[in-house]
Protein backbone atom coordinates (compact mmCIF):
# COMPACT_ATOMS: atom_id res chain seq x y z
CA UNK A 1 0.00 0.00 0.00
CA UNK A 2 3.05 2.74 0.69
CA UNK A 3 4.35 1.18 -2.09
CA UNK A 4 1.60 2.28 -4.68
CA UNK A 5 1.43 5.14 -3.16
CA UNK A 6 5.31 6.38 -3.46
CA UNK A 7 5.30 4.83 -7.22
CA UNK A 8 2.02 6.26 -8.31
CA UNK A 9 2.34 9.91 -6.89
CA UNK A 10 5.98 10.40 -6.94
CA UNK A 11 5.52 14.30 -6.34
CA UNK A 12 4.31 13.76 -3.11
CA UNK A 13 5.71 15.82 -0.79
CA UNK A 14 7.26 14.58 2.78
CA UNK A 15 4.39 16.37 4.12
CA UNK A 16 1.90 14.52 1.92
CA UNK A 17 3.72 11.22 3.27
CA UNK A 18 3.23 12.56 6.64
CA UNK A 19 -0.03 12.86 6.44
CA UNK A 20 -0.62 9.54 4.90
CA UNK A 21 1.26 7.14 7.22
CA UNK A 22 -0.98 9.03 9.80
CA UNK A 23 -3.97 8.19 8.07
CA UNK A 24 -2.66 4.47 7.85
CA UNK A 25 -1.68 4.66 11.51
CA UNK A 26 -5.17 6.35 12.38
CA UNK A 27 -6.55 3.08 10.17
CA UNK A 28 -4.27 0.06 11.34
CA UNK A 29 -5.64 1.51 15.14
CA UNK A 30 -8.88 1.17 14.36
CA UNK A 31 -8.84 -1.83 12.53
CA UNK A 32 -7.14 -3.49 15.27
CA UNK A 33 -9.98 -2.04 18.23
CA UNK A 34 -12.89 -3.23 16.21
CA UNK A 35 -10.72 -6.88 15.90
CA UNK A 36 -10.30 -6.66 19.53
CA UNK A 37 -13.51 -5.57 20.12
CA UNK A 38 -14.67 -8.74 17.90
CA UNK A 39 -12.86 -10.98 19.87
CA UNK A 40 -14.21 -9.97 23.02
CA UNK A 41 -17.70 -10.11 21.92
CA UNK A 42 -17.35 -13.47 20.88
CA UNK A 43 -15.16 -14.67 23.97
CA UNK A 44 -17.77 -13.17 26.02
CA UNK A 45 -20.41 -15.43 23.68
CA UNK A 46 -18.76 -18.39 24.24
CA UNK A 47 -18.03 -17.57 27.82
CA UNK A 48 -21.72 -17.48 28.39
CA UNK A 49 -22.21 -20.71 25.99
CA UNK A 50 -19.77 -22.63 28.21
CA UNK A 51 -21.48 -21.08 31.86
CA UNK A 52 -25.14 -22.50 30.42
CA UNK A 53 -23.13 -25.57 29.54
CA UNK A 54 -21.70 -26.09 32.86
CA UNK A 55 -24.85 -25.21 35.07
CA UNK A 56 -26.84 -27.76 32.68
CA UNK A 57 -24.15 -30.41 33.08
CA UNK A 58 -24.22 -29.11 37.38
CA UNK A 59 -28.02 -29.53 37.42
CA UNK A 60 -28.34 -33.16 35.82
CA UNK A 61 -24.98 -33.99 37.52
CA UNK A 62 -26.81 -33.22 41.09
CA UNK A 63 -30.27 -34.18 39.80
CA UNK A 64 -29.56 -37.92 39.11
CA UNK A 65 -32.06 -40.71 39.00
CA UNK A 66 -35.28 -40.14 40.57
CA UNK A 67 -36.18 -43.00 42.69
CA UNK A 68 -38.01 -40.96 45.48
CA UNK A 69 -41.83 -40.94 44.94
CA UNK A 70 -43.18 -38.63 47.87
CA UNK A 71 -46.82 -38.28 48.08
CA UNK A 72 -48.54 -36.30 50.48
CA UNK A 73 -52.75 -34.74 50.46
CA UNK A 74 -55.82 -34.65 52.11
CA UNK A 75 -57.68 -37.80 51.70
CA UNK A 76 -61.28 -36.63 53.48
CA UNK A 77 -61.01 -34.99 56.98
CA UNK A 78 -57.09 -36.61 56.85
CA UNK A 79 -53.59 -36.03 55.90
CA UNK A 80 -52.00 -38.96 54.17
CA UNK A 81 -48.28 -38.99 53.03
CA UNK A 82 -46.10 -42.04 52.22
CA UNK A 83 -42.78 -42.87 49.87
CA UNK A 84 -42.93 -45.60 47.47
CA UNK A 85 -39.40 -44.71 46.46
CA UNK A 86 -39.86 -45.55 43.33
CA UNK A 87 -39.24 -44.41 39.48
CA UNK A 88 -42.25 -46.72 38.31
CA UNK A 89 -45.02 -44.43 36.46
CA UNK A 90 -48.21 -44.46 38.15
CA UNK A 91 -51.24 -42.32 39.31
CA UNK A 92 -53.07 -41.81 42.83
CA UNK A 93 -56.71 -41.44 42.21
CA UNK A 94 -58.57 -39.98 45.60
CA UNK A 95 -61.95 -41.32 44.99
CA UNK A 96 -65.02 -40.05 46.33
CA UNK A 97 -66.82 -40.85 50.18
CA UNK A 98 -69.03 -43.36 50.47
CA UNK A 99 -71.60 -44.05 53.92
CA UNK A 100 -72.37 -47.17 55.10
CA UNK A 101 -73.73 -49.24 58.30
CA UNK A 102 -71.64 -51.83 60.51
CA UNK A 103 -73.79 -55.38 61.21
CA UNK A 104 -73.91 -53.59 64.92
CA UNK A 105 -75.62 -50.22 63.46
CA UNK A 106 -72.71 -48.02 63.40
CA UNK A 107 -72.38 -45.48 60.91
CA UNK A 108 -69.58 -45.13 58.90
CA UNK A 109 -67.56 -42.91 56.06
CA UNK A 110 -65.12 -44.66 54.04
CA UNK A 111 -62.62 -42.76 51.82
CA UNK A 112 -60.11 -44.28 49.13
CA UNK A 113 -57.49 -43.57 47.68
CA UNK A 114 -56.29 -45.73 44.64
CA UNK A 115 -52.87 -46.19 43.12
CA UNK A 116 -52.53 -47.61 39.80
CA UNK A 117 -49.59 -48.51 37.34
CA UNK A 118 -49.78 -50.53 34.34
CA UNK A 119 -49.02 -53.68 35.95
CA UNK A 120 -49.89 -53.13 39.73
CA UNK A 121 -52.43 -51.90 42.10
CA UNK A 122 -52.80 -50.91 45.43
CA UNK A 123 -55.81 -49.60 47.42
CA UNK A 124 -55.41 -47.30 50.95
CA UNK A 125 -58.87 -47.26 52.57
CA UNK A 126 -59.75 -45.28 55.58
CA UNK A 127 -62.88 -45.86 57.58
CA UNK A 128 -64.17 -42.97 60.01
CA UNK A 129 -66.80 -44.22 62.37
CA UNK A 130 -69.16 -42.78 64.18
CA UNK A 131 -67.52 -44.10 67.38
CA UNK A 132 -64.63 -45.67 68.47
CA UNK A 133 -64.30 -49.12 67.56
CA UNK A 134 -61.98 -51.78 68.82
CA UNK A 135 -58.24 -51.86 67.29
CA UNK A 136 -56.16 -54.25 68.93
CA UNK A 137 -54.10 -57.05 66.93
CA UNK A 138 -56.91 -59.28 67.02
CA UNK A 139 -59.26 -56.84 65.33
CA UNK A 140 -56.46 -55.73 62.61
CA UNK A 141 -55.71 -59.97 62.17
CA UNK A 142 -59.59 -60.45 61.52
CA UNK A 143 -59.27 -58.07 58.77
CA UNK A 144 -56.26 -58.64 56.95
CA UNK A 145 -56.99 -62.50 57.34
CA UNK A 146 -60.41 -61.73 55.53
CA UNK A 147 -58.75 -59.58 53.04
CA UNK A 148 -56.61 -62.09 51.94
CA UNK A 149 -58.81 -64.93 51.71
CA UNK A 150 -60.72 -63.01 50.06
CA UNK A 151 -58.56 -62.21 47.62
CA UNK A 152 -57.68 -65.84 46.52
CA UNK A 153 -55.03 -66.72 49.63
CA UNK A 154 -55.18 -70.13 50.99
CA UNK A 155 -52.97 -69.83 53.89
CA UNK A 156 -51.72 -66.61 54.25
CA UNK A 157 -48.92 -65.33 56.10
CA UNK A 158 -49.38 -62.68 59.16
CA UNK A 159 -46.83 -60.57 60.96
CA UNK A 160 -47.19 -58.05 63.41
CA UNK A 161 -45.71 -54.64 62.61
CA UNK A 162 -45.62 -51.07 63.94
CA UNK A 163 -47.37 -49.14 60.43
CA UNK A 164 -47.21 -45.78 61.64
CA UNK A 165 -46.17 -45.91 64.95
CA UNK A 166 -48.87 -47.82 65.74
CA UNK A 167 -49.41 -51.85 66.70
CA UNK A 168 -50.64 -53.15 63.42
CA UNK A 169 -51.31 -56.52 61.02
CA UNK A 170 -49.73 -57.59 57.99
CA UNK A 171 -50.22 -60.54 55.67
CA UNK A 172 -49.34 -61.82 52.52
CA UNK A 173 -49.45 -64.36 49.79
CA UNK A 174 -48.52 -65.67 46.82
CA UNK A 175 -50.73 -67.00 43.67
CA UNK A 176 -49.45 -70.04 42.70
CA UNK A 177 -46.87 -70.28 39.80
CA UNK A 178 -48.00 -70.75 36.37
CA UNK A 179 -46.83 -73.42 33.80
CA UNK A 180 -45.26 -71.79 30.87
CA UNK A 181 -44.28 -74.86 29.37
CA UNK A 182 -40.90 -76.32 28.48
CA UNK A 183 -40.01 -76.70 32.07
CA UNK A 184 -40.75 -72.87 32.73
CA UNK A 185 -42.98 -71.22 35.05
CA UNK A 186 -44.09 -67.81 35.78
CA UNK A 187 -44.05 -66.60 39.55
CA UNK A 188 -47.21 -65.89 41.16
CA UNK A 189 -48.05 -62.15 41.99
CA UNK A 190 -47.74 -61.11 45.74
CA UNK A 191 -50.53 -60.16 46.97
CA UNK A 192 -50.02 -57.52 50.55
CA UNK A 193 -52.80 -56.06 53.36
CA UNK A 194 -52.43 -54.17 56.37
CA UNK A 195 -54.49 -52.83 59.00
CA UNK A 196 -53.60 -50.94 61.72
CA UNK A 197 -55.68 -47.54 63.23
CA UNK A 198 -53.78 -44.83 63.28
CA UNK A 199 -55.88 -42.55 66.28
CA UNK A 200 -56.19 -45.76 68.10
CA UNK A 201 -55.82 -45.18 72.02
CA UNK A 202 -56.49 -46.94 75.34
CA UNK A 203 -59.80 -45.53 76.56
CA UNK A 204 -58.68 -46.23 80.09
CA UNK A 205 -60.80 -49.49 80.76
CA UNK A 206 -57.92 -51.42 79.05
CA UNK A 207 -59.49 -51.64 75.93
CA UNK A 208 -57.52 -50.40 72.46
CA UNK A 209 -60.10 -48.48 70.46
CA UNK A 210 -60.07 -45.80 67.51
CA UNK A 211 -62.65 -43.81 64.80
CA UNK A 212 -60.20 -44.50 62.35
CA UNK A 213 -59.52 -47.70 60.51
CA UNK A 214 -56.62 -47.80 57.60
CA UNK A 215 -56.19 -50.72 55.42
CA UNK A 216 -53.95 -51.00 52.47
CA UNK A 217 -54.35 -54.14 49.92
CA UNK A 218 -51.51 -54.26 46.79
CA UNK A 219 -50.32 -56.15 44.16
CA UNK A 220 -47.05 -53.96 44.00
CA UNK A 221 -43.48 -55.48 44.04
CA UNK A 222 -42.92 -55.82 47.90
CA UNK A 223 -40.04 -53.53 48.23
CA UNK A 224 -42.13 -50.60 46.66
CA UNK A 225 -44.99 -51.61 49.19
CA UNK A 226 -42.47 -52.01 51.62
CA UNK A 227 -41.50 -48.28 51.64
CA UNK A 228 -44.93 -47.26 51.36
CA UNK A 229 -45.97 -48.75 54.45
CA UNK A 230 -42.70 -47.61 56.29
CA UNK A 231 -43.26 -44.42 55.14
CA UNK A 232 -46.85 -44.21 55.71
CA UNK A 233 -48.04 -41.04 57.69
CA UNK A 234 -51.77 -40.89 58.87
CA UNK A 235 -52.67 -37.47 60.20
CA UNK A 236 -56.30 -37.22 61.98
CA UNK A 237 -58.47 -34.54 62.52
CA UNK A 238 -57.53 -33.03 65.74
CA UNK A 239 -60.50 -34.52 67.59
CA UNK A 240 -60.06 -37.97 66.86
CA UNK A 241 -56.94 -38.40 68.64
CA UNK A 242 -55.96 -38.44 72.19
CA UNK A 243 -56.91 -35.55 74.75
CA UNK A 244 -53.19 -33.27 74.82
CA UNK A 245 -51.31 -34.55 78.46
CA UNK A 246 -53.26 -38.56 78.30
CA UNK A 247 -50.77 -41.33 76.69
CA UNK A 248 -50.74 -44.99 76.42
CA UNK A 249 -47.98 -47.35 76.31
CA UNK A 250 -49.31 -48.73 72.97
CA UNK A 251 -49.74 -45.08 71.31
CA UNK A 252 -45.98 -44.75 70.34
CA UNK A 253 -46.48 -41.78 67.91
Amino acid sequence: MLEDFLWERPSRTPQDLELYLLALHDAFTKRIKWIRRQSRATMKSMARVMHTELILLLVLGLAGPAFAAYESGPVGPYNVSFDMNTTMKYAVIVEAPTRGVTSLGVNFIRYNLTIDSTDYLAWLILTRYEEPMVANISANEYIVYSALLNAGADKPNLYQPLIDGKPGVLGNFRFERQFLGQGQYQEGDLVVAASYSPDARDYGDGVYRGRTDCRVISTFPWEIIRDLLYTLHVEVPQEEGAPIGQSSPLNLS
